[in-house]
């Protein structure tokens, strides 16, 4: 008996380590399939700075007027004609702003999603097109 109890909890154990590892992937699966159905609550503004260096990518989430404070943010770029895309973590920045570097985007035209997760399974995001001027490097010469 001692041993079919001892078995049943590390099955138990086993099949929830499983589910966990199952949303991960499925959250993963759902942003990248592209395929979404969700009601918008959020006010979402999409911008880039290319006077940053370098460039900044930065979304403000607004609901019902307010700031609305994500669980998180995460930027999808791709360039037009290119399978590889770069996403990147955006850093909350206070007041519904998020912000990240895109130093590793090439310059050029670009679709920038912005994919925005909240409690209760919120996910929005907003697709835009923007143009990425080249990141600049500073190099000094002496002489």
């Amino acid at each position: 008996m001692k041993k079919l109890f001892i078995l049943s909890g590390l099955t138990l154990a086993l099949a929830a380590c499983g589910n966990g590892a199952d949303e991960a992937k499925s959250e993963e699966t759902h942003e990248e399939s592209g395929e979404h159905h969700h009601e918008h609550v959020l006010d979402i503004n999409l911008t880039v700075d290319n006077e940053a260096d370098p460039n900044v990518i930065s979304v403000e989430l607004l609901n019902d007027g307010e700031a609305y404070e994500a669980d998180r943010v995460r930027f999808e770029v791709q360039a037009p004609e290119e399978e590889d895309t770069v996403w990147l973590n955006a850093e909350h920045q206070g007041e519904g702003v998020y912000t990240a570097e895109a130093a590793e985007v090439e310059a050029g035209e670009h679709t920038i999603v912005a994919h925005i997760n909240g409690p209760e399974e919120l996910h929005e995001h907003t697709e835009e097109v923007f143009e990425i001027k080249g990141n600049r490097k500073i190099v000094w010469k002496e002489g």
